[in-house]
């Protein structure tokens, strides 16, 4: 990198490096300490950037989209780790001995009880979304691949469930 391309790097990042900052603190403020990986990793995209293309055309637009995309990279990465952090836990605490499903048996009933009381709050179609969600883990993507419709209308549903659901919950409140 010569000496121009190092200054039109060192303002670009002096002049936004702040804001990103701000906005890494607030997106990671359950991983503070990945806040400084991440925008070292934004800082040299855009010395790279810089060093094979040049100033980017809109260098703001770009460097946002490069954080959004580092980002998302970090978040996949931390939710990888604690799924692999979980799955070694559970395996410590597995029993050497069989247990005849007993426990299965039990989280059966347990779930089944749960989608008796969820259904008389709830529509077939919600019941369905909730059971796929939280009984079965499918993701969203997952869900509307199995019952034909789109993602986003998959969570908007959710959505209006969760609503409906901590309306049932206050409204059971104040009559107890």
């Amino acid at each position: 990198m010569n000496s121009i391309q190092r200054e039109i790097c060192e303002n670009l990042w002096n002049e936004y490096e702040p804001q990103l900052r701000k906005i890494c603190r607030v997106k990671l403020r359950s991983c503070p300490d990945e806040v400084d990986d991440v925008m070292s990793e934004v800082s040299l995209a855009l010395c790279k950037q810089i060093e094979k293309f040049g100033k980017p055309e809109k260098p703001k637009q770009w460097l946002y989209a490069t954080f959004n995309n580092i980002i998302n990279l970090k978040y996949r990465e931390i939710y990888k780790q604690k799924e692999k952090q979980e799955n070694i836990e559970n395996k410590d605490f597995e029993l050497p001995f069989e247990q005849n499903g007993i426990e299965e048996k039990i989280e059966e009933i347990y779930n089944n009880e749960i989608r008796d009381k969820l259904s008389t709050f709830l529509s077939n179609d919600e019941c369905i979304i909730i059971k796929y969600i939280y009984f079965d883990r499918l993701k969203m993507k997952e869900i509307a691949d199995i019952i034909g419709s789109t993602e986003s209308a998959v969570k908007q549903k959710h959505y209006r469930i969760c609503n409906k659901l901590r309306k049932s919950a206050k409204e059971f409140e104040k009559n107890y």
